[in-house]
């Protein structure tokens, strides 16, 4: 209950600020322009519409030729049924666009390379991948090189870094498979296993609740009782797989935190002491 006030007081606390400082209001169509240009580059105003509640501005990026979309709306901010005004946001379509632009620059070659190994493949725009549905992870691992080579001619500016070529079983409906042979994630042309895949997925995690810059020592396998966690705080989430009793397998993740000190993080979610909040599960400390 403290985390949750101390939450709810910094937000007050942000929004008395936000209106003490004069900026609840919409941005104007020059902030928006100077902010897309900052984040995205070169770019010409196409269209422009600004009202008391929303800016709205169509721009042409000129690095890869295509229109986005930045806007600036006010959000209204709600806490346990009560309104504590409206505060402004900004957000675009730029990511979504180039995605849209790439892909169909590539399209006819994509069907081209599959076409003739005989697989298919399907382009995510959610998760702006492309997935090749292969017989073997030999033969998918071949064609999704040659589909990530050519995604990297168009990652202009590493706009497209991490970006990902999936393969999977061709029994497969969906890169989020169980049969899923691996990846390729750009810049690096190379391929990652399963393994590969969940390590640097792993180190992520790791960077963002433990040391920035932790780095990733080795994995190994064990079980539930090795970690000396308390079964009842072991959470499930997004429905993957979770311990459920002392002989529970449990992957080990090893690190060294920026002092050379080692540590490791599990694979699966833990409750704090009041089971308010969760993370992966760790023996880190600062």
């Amino acid at each position: 209950m403290i985390k949750k006030r101390k939450c709810l007081l910094a937000i007050i606390m942000g929004i008395l600020v936000f209106h003490l400082t004069g900026c609840g209001h919409v941005q104007s169509a020059e902030s928006l322009i100077k902010e897309a240009k900052n984040k995205y580059g070169a770019c010409k105003v196409v269209s422009k519409k600004e009202s008391e509640n929303k800016t709205e501005v169509v721009l042409h990026d000129k690095l890869q030729d295509f229109d986005y979309t930045i806007y600036s709306v006010m959000n209204d901010i709600n806490i346990d049924g009560s309104s504590f005004g409206s505060v402004p946001h900004s957000s675009d379509t730029f990511e979504q666009e180039l995605w849209k632009k790439v892909i169909s620059n590539i399209r006819n070659q994509l069907d081209d390379i599959c076409n003739k190994a005989d697989m298919r493949y399907s382009v995510d725009d959610s998760t702006q991948s492309i997935t090749i549905f292969a017989p073997s992870e030999k033969s998918g691992k071949e064609v999704a090189l040659k589909c990530a080579v050519l995604l990297q001619t168009q990652n202009q500016n590493n706009r497209l870094d991490g970006r990902l070529v999936v393969v999977v079983s061709d029994e497969s409906t969906d890169q989020y498979s169980n049969n899923r042979y691996g990846s390729i994630k750009l810049p690096d042309l190379k391929w990652r296993t399963k393994e590969d895949e969940d390590i640097d997925e792993y180190t992520q995690m790791a960077r963002e609740i433990t040391d920035p810059k932790a780095e990733f020592v080795r994995m190994e396998k064990g079980k539930f009782s090795d970690t000396g966690a308390d079964l009842d705080r072991v959470t499930s989430v997004l429905g993957q797989d979770y311990p459920q009793d002392m002989n529970s397998p449990v992957r080990f993740f090893y690190f060294k935190d920026s002092k050379g000190k080692e540590f490791y993080v599990c694979d699966f979610y833990y409750y704090d002491e009041d089971h308010y909040e969760y993370q992966l599960y760790t023996n880190y400390e600062n």
